[in-house]
Parts: structure tokens; sequence; C-alpha cells
């Protein structure tokens, strides 16, 4: 996570405003990403884990996989975002360029924004249609107004994109990148599945001994 001693290095090599808004989207992205590694963890790395998470409490993680896989969504979508919406400032990707003296760099990150955004489209389609608001025609007629698929590929895509604006301003203020994507994972979701293996093979050892007995 972001510590306060972050926050200040980031003022203190872009600025206050420029350094305080890249601070908070690089916090924003770092929640993503976590979210987003618990999703892989436990319903992206293989089949075997599926099964055991079925085989526990299948409900239950059909619901934790959903709200996962939403969250993701919302998140991409809100930090590509426009930069307000009617009078009031949205923190996003697009309250960047403005905040950037460089002409140069600034036309650099406008033009990224615009990809990330091009990228997320799929995300914000699912968020403005089905999980922040009940498109009315989606909801009615799923078969003929249907919402694009969207591939773990695809989300890996536009994390990267979100990525690659944040990591353009590292560079050039900081000389330094940024592995948003990467962290000590102490108490996730492999730690889970770890935990029910075991309790699943215990319980296999003792129903072998009690069929013994």
């Amino acid at each position: 996570m972001l510590r306060s001693e972050d926050h200040d290095e980031y003022v203190r090599t872009m600025g206050v405003e420029l350094g305080t808004v890249v601070a908070l989207l690089s916090h924003k992205l770092i929640e993503l990403q976590i979210v987003w590694n618990q999703y892989r963890q436990l319903f992206g790395e293989d089949e075997d884990t599926v099964h055991l998470l079925n085989r526990t409490a299948g409900l239950f993680f059909q619901v934790v996989q959903d709200q996962l896989w939403d969250s993701v969504l919302i998140g991409i979508s809100k930090m590509t975002d426009p930069a307000s919406t009617g009078k009031k400032r949205n923190l996003t990707l697009y309250a960047l360029p403005d905040l950037i003296e460089d002409v140069d760099l600034c036309v650099i990150i406008r033009r990224m924004c615009i990809e990330a955004e091009t990228e997320a489209q799929f995300a914000r389609d699912h968020r403005n249609k089905r999980i922040a608001h009940e498109d009315h025609l989606h909801a009615t007629d799923k078969e003929s107004h249907a919402l694009p698929g969207v591939s773990r590929e695809a989300v890996e895509n536009m994390l990267e994109s979100i990525r690659a604006v944040l990591n353009t301003l590292n560079h050039h203020y900081r000389d330094t990148e940024v592995c948003y994507q990467s962290f000590v994972d102490y108490s996730g979701g492999r730690l889970l599945v770890s935990k029910l293996r075991k309790l699943e093979w215990l319980e296999g050892d003792d129903v072998a001994r009690a069929e013994g007995d």
C-alpha cells in the first residue's frame, strides 16, 4: 500500500498538485491490482483450485467470484472516467494532463489516457449497463442487447494501459518504475486455497481411519 513517505516523494518530485493526484491514483491502482490478484489466485490459475472451491462452498465462492470480477471492472472504469462530471472533478487519469507543465509530456499523457479509455471500454459498458446501472434493454432482452464479453486477458490489457500512464510519469519525474501488479502476499487467496487443500486432506484421512476401524 502507498505510505505517507511515498506520497511525500511524489509531491517532492512532481509538485503539489500533480504529485498529489499521481500518489492518489497510484494508491487506487495498487488496491485494484490487489483485488485482481486475489481473483486470479482463486479463479484464474488452475481448474483444480476451482473444483476445490466448488466442493468446499460452491455458492459462496460463486458470489465471491462475481463480486471480485465486478469490483475490478468498476475500478478500471473509475480510473478512466472523464476528469469531471458536470461541475464536480473526478480523480481519474484524465485529471493528469492539465497538471503537467511540460508540453511534450502533456501531449504524450493525454494520448495514453485516450488509449487507456479505449482499452477499458469493455469494463465501462458493463459498469454503465449492468453493475452500477440496470440498462432496461439489456435487462429485459439480454440476447438482443448482449454486453461484450470480457476475458481475463482483456482485463490484464486494461490494467497494463493504466499502469503505463502512471509509469510514464514515474520515469519522467522519478527515474523509476513502480511494479503496481507485484506485492508480497502472505494472507491472500493462495493461503486460503492451501488451507482448504490441507483441510480436505485431513478430512479424507479421518474418513479413511474411521473406515479402517
